[in-house]
């Protein structure tokens, strides 16, 4: 059996960090004995708290944004000038309205 050297087991326990996977599911994956990864992985961890640098991992999220438009009031532009109607006008009053100004 080779013995890993200390940057086989900073690459090791990277991947399972990066993994996802719980130690145990990672050592059953790659065949590794538990409890040594453990003492390992914290001789890695404690090596690397000392360099001044954290690990940082990217997470990518995906986000809607939705924006509603200010209500808006109906424009209705004549020769006689420009009237301006509330968004919430009815159909109703506004065809009473068009059928008024035709006439």
């Amino acid at each position: 059996m080779i013995r890993k050297t200390f940057d086989d087991w900073k690459t090791l326990v990277e991947k399972q960090i990066a993994s996802g996977l719980s130690v145990p599911q990672f050592c059953n994956q790659h065949n590794l004995n538990p409890k040594y990864f453990y003492a390992r992985k914290s001789k890695v961890v404690h090596a690397t708290e000392h360099t001044g640098f954290i690990q940082a991992q990217v997470i990518t999220q995906q986000s809607t944004r939705l924006e509603t438009m200010p209500a808006q009031n109906i424009t209705l532009i004549t020769d006689s000038g420009k009237l301006s109607l509330p968004r919430d006008t009815s159909a109703q009053f506004i065809v009473e309205l068009l059928s008024g100004l035709a006439s």
